[in-house]
Order: C-alpha cells, then structure tokens, then sequence
C-alpha cells in the first residue's frame, strides 16, 4: 500500500487541479495555493448575465479526450455541448467564409493559383502525421516555398505577424502543423461541418468542480493565498505564503510559469535554468464586448488586415446562442502582444476608443452605442513561443532537485497550450510522481 505523502501543488490553473485531485484521490494530503482569489487560470470565467464568461475564449475540439474523459468522471458530462462552428477571414476590408474547399475556391483575396496551392498545402499538413522534420524550419520559409510570396504575405503570414508581432519569422512549423491537422481531426469527414465542444455556464463548471473534489478527497484548496518562497530543508519542502505561514511538504508540484519557478528556487542547476529561460512567453489581451448586435455571422474570425489591432475577432455567442446570455451578443477582440507593447498598461478606456475604428472596419454599420459594457483582461505568460528544435529545449516534469516538479504551458507540445493538453499535463506530471513514489518505497523496502 502507498504511504501517505504531504504534497503541495502551486498554481490552481487546470493542470494544477487535475494533479492535486489525482493525488488527493490516492490518499496524499495533498495542500492547492492559488495566488488569485478565482481558481482556474486562463480558464477561469467570470460571472456576467446571469451566468459566467471566460476571461480567454475556449472552446474544444472531438479530439480533445483528456478534458473529455475528465468532465465524464467528475460528473458534470451533461453540461458539455458541440454546436457547429464556422471560421472567416477578413481582409481588404471584406469578410471570407473560410470553413470548407468550396470557401477557399471563392476566396478572392489571391489569385486562383494561390488558392489551390493554399487548398493543397493544407490537405497535406492535415495528411501528415509526423511532426518532427517541422521541427527543424521556421513556418514563414516553409509556407513561403510551399504557397509563395504572394500568397504566404496575404494570408498565413498577415495571422503570423498579428499572431507573433516581430517575432513571427521565429516560429517552427511545427506549430503551424499543429494547428492543422488539429483541426481536421474535429471533423469525421472533410465534408462534415466542424463541430466544437464547450461548457454551458463556463468553463467554471469543471474548475469549481474539481475544486470541489479535491476537498471531497481530504485536499485542502486555498484560493487567494500566494507562494512567496520555498525552501529545501533536510529532506522535505518549506513554502512560504503570503499569508505568512510556513508549511511543510514531501513533495512539491509547481504549475507557474518558468520565470516564476526561477525566482522562487534559484538554486536549481544550471542546464535545469537554461532550459526554463529558453521559454519566450507572449502576453495577451482581450476585450469583451457586450453588444445589442453582432458584428458578424463568423464564430472565429481571423484578421488578414496588417492595420487592424486583432489577432482575430471570436464571437462567442456566434457559437453559443444568445439566449443563454439574456439576449445579448458577446464579442471577443484578441491580441498576442510582445511583453513591451503598450497595449499592456493602456487603460481600458484607451483601448476602447483605440478598437472603436477597427470595429467599424469589420462591419461598417457598427456603432458605439451597440456597446452596454465592456471588460478588458491581460495575460503576460499567456503563450510560449515554439521555435527551432523546441523539444530539445523543454523542461523536464521531475527537476533535478528531490521532490520539485514543474508542469506549465512550455511542456506541452508540439500541440499548442488548451485546456485538453493542462489536463493531460496534470495527468503526466501526478504518472512521474507516482512512479517515484513507488521506486523510493521499494528502495525503502528493500534496505531495510
């Protein structure tokens, strides 16, 4: 039988969750901190007309098991739907349906040539199962020499430079592929419609529910309560909160970003630090819009227009009905944004009048006063940027100190970050914790 084990988890985002209810579910005292007073990370919603919206839109995709196997155990399947989805591109002013090869062959944006070039290229990346020859070539020459100039300039490199700003000729195509052939497998057949998974009443649902569990199971979850060190002493852990109390523990799970993890344990070794300063984390940004109107009939709107300050325009309730938000349209405007860009510290009121043209861009007929409210959210450490040869350069789970694992948005790969691939990362990082467990209990067995 295991013995049973204090572990700590830091960060209350979904990997941490998952972690601390799989270890809580084997026994362990199992201790969450969450520095915010909400848990679930970029996840987590907040409360609006009667219901909840996230801060980040999410949505999941049929291949997304991990997060699916998970709503089903915990109970909570029933609020989980998959409505069709649809997909545009704007451009020289206009909006292009782009959900389908019929959409692509009417997409007048590039010449015919390019269109069929774009349409084959794309039949092959969601073809190609192998990943790792991408590893070795940026996505801007791979896609220029597969598409050309022309039409890699109008379309899949105007959403890399909104996607990635300066940094954009840095990314492996691996991430590109990624993207992909990840979205051909939320369909059955090309002919199918995509159809795309979300929570009704947020994804709160299943972050309060886990919560939820973890005390169920004789976990302990503080919200609000922060870590602001922890210490190697003997053979156990010390964290420090920012409650001021000092708590041991045997093992020690951090789900922060990589920064975070460096400053709260300088003495890790050096390769080990390396390896975490490798992670080039983006920030972002959204606003959400509460509208009379929509803007659109697109649910996932992708900006080609270099002018327009997006990365793209998501409106939810083009996925989600209106009815379950009192009638009202919701409209995400979303931007990647580099750490010094000055969208960061803009007041929200700035950021507004700054968007108001761009909106107006989109749909000519928008006015102002379609808007009843409207909420601004930013992230520093939203996304890690994959460049060449990524893997070589990923952290590992179990860090070279005794106890200490990291499991964060930089390890997941060579899929992009999403709540699946948290889960699934929860559920890697509690795999490695229970197989030490067991070797140092056999050792212990064994030497005695």
């Amino acid at each position: 039988m295991t013995e049973s084990l204090r572990i700590g988890v830091i960060g209350g985002g979904i990997a941490g969750l998952t972690a601390a209810y799989r270890l809580a579910g084997d026994g362990h005292d199992v201790i969450l901190w969450e520095r915010a007073e909400r848990l679930g990370g970029q996840a987590g919603a907040f409360p609006m007309l009667g219901t909840a919206l996230e801060y980040f839109y999410h949505h999941l995709f049929t291949s997304d098991r991990a997060i699916v196997d998970l709503i089903d155990e915990l109970g909570i399947s029933d609020s989980l739907i998959w409505p069709t989805s649809n997909v545009g591109f704007f451009a020289d002013g206009k909006i292009y349906p782009l959900s389908s090869a019929t959409d692509l062959l009417r997409f007048d944006a590039v010449p015919l040539i390019d269109r069929i070039r774009i349409g084959l290229v794309t039949l092959y990346l969601q073809k190609t199962k192998s990943w790792k020859k991408f590893e070795r070539v940026t996505t801007a020459s791979w896609l220029r020499r597969a598409i050309g100039s022309r039409a890699f300039d109008k379309v899949w490199g105007a959403q890399l430079r909104a996607k990635f700003g300066p940094r954009y000729d840095e990314v492996a195509m691996v991430w590109f592929w990624n993207k992909i052939f990840l979205r051909t497998q939320s369909r059955r057949s090309p002919l199918e419609k995509e159809h795309l998974g979300y929570i009704l009443g947020s994804f709160n649902v299943l972050i309060d529910r886990l919560g939820e569990a973890i005390v169920e199971r004789g976990g302990v979850v503080k919200a609000g309560v922060g870590t602001d060190a922890i210490t190697r002493v003997d053979d156990h852990w010390v964290v420090k909160t920012s409650e001021g109390e000092e708590i041991e523990r045997d093992i020690l799970i951090a789900t922060v970003p990589s920064p975070i993890l460096l400053r709260l344990v300088p003495e890790l070794p050096e390769e080990y630090k390396r390896k975490l300063t490798g992670a080039i984390y983006q920030g972002a940004i959204t606003m959400i819009l509460q509208s009379r109107r929509p803007l659109s009939n697109i649910y996932w709107l992708n900006i080609g227009d270099p002018s327009v300050p997006f990365t793209g325009v998501i409106e939810h309730t083009n996925l989600i009905s209106p009815d379950h938000y009192q009638g009202w349209h919701l409209i995400y405007a979303g931007k990647y944004v580099e750490q010094d860009h000055p969208y960061l510290t803009m007041s929200d009121e700035e950021l507004f009048e700054e968007y108001i043209p761009y909106l107006q861009r989109i749909n000519p007929e928008f006015d102002r006063d379609w808007i009843e409210h409207y909420w601004v959210f930013r992230e520093r450490a939203a996304q890690p940027i994959i460049t060449l040869h990524y893997s070589d350069r990923i952290p590992s789970l179990r860090t070279p100190l005794a106890g200490l694992y990291l499991a964060n948005t930089s390890q997941i790969y060579p899929e992009d970050r999403g709540t699946n691939y948290s889960v699934r990362l929860g559920n890697d990082v509690v795999d490695q914790v229970r197989q030490d467990i067991g070797k140092s209990q056999r050792d212990a067995a064994q030497s005695s």
